[in-house]
């Protein structure tokens, strides 16, 4: 099966979410406000990682900085859900995070790192045409694990994982997994709204 033939039906779903969340909310909803409605905090771990371009730094105190943050989690023999995941990524990198009145750092770490090498994430990172504001990363599995945990990422079964979206500000250090029907470029944009400057 092709990558577009994959990932399809699920996007259409995905999309049609999105376009029916802006239809309802009329307008982009505070992220505190957001928080009320599911947003469960992450302590995310600081744990060290390896992007497409085999450049090392620090999750939450390099990547993320000052700056705001979006994590997703993906691997690049993927059939079923990352193509969303991925597609989600590529909206926002492309058209939302350049109007967002603070920078923004979007971080695609791979679920499957004893597979994902760095030239082979950047191998699936081409397919995608990411900024440089949108990193391909991996690390060493048991930091990849605690991440995982950390985001209450569910992936015993690594064909059947879950879609997960973390949200978050560098700058305080308050990071959010965001809830699985505000897991669309709206509900996300809403989220880095809510951070302000």
């Amino acid at each position: 099966m092709n990558r577009i033939a994959s990932i399809a039906l699920p996007l259409a779903l995905f999309l049609g979410l999105a376009a029916s969340t802006v239809i309802v909310a009329g307008r982009a909803m505070p992220f505190r406000q957001a928080a009320t409605l599911g947003q469960e905090p992450v302590d995310l771990p600081d744990i060290r990682l390896t992007d497409q371009h085999r450049r090392e730094a620090a999750l939450v105190s390099e990547l993320a900085g000052e700056d705001l943050l979006v994590v997703t989690f993906n691997y690049t023999s993927c059939q079923s859900i990352c193509g969303v995941g991925n597609a989600i990524m590529q909206e926002l990198d492309r058209t939302v995070v350049p109007r967002v009145r603070r920078p923004v750092r979007l971080v695609s770490i791979t679920i499957d790192p004893t597979v994902d090498t760095p030239d082979i994430l950047a191998a699936a990172a081409r397919e995608w045409a990411p900024s440089a504001r949108w990193l391909w990363a991996t690390g060493r599995p048991g930091d990849i694990d605690k991440v995982l945990r950390q985001a209450k990422a569910k992936t015993a079964d690594i064909e059947l994982h879950e879609l997960v979206f973390i949200v978050g500000d560098g700058k305080r250090k308050d990071f959010h997994r965001m809830p699985v029907n505000d897991a669309t470029v709206p509900g996300i944009l809403a989220a880095l709204d809510g951070y302000g400057s």
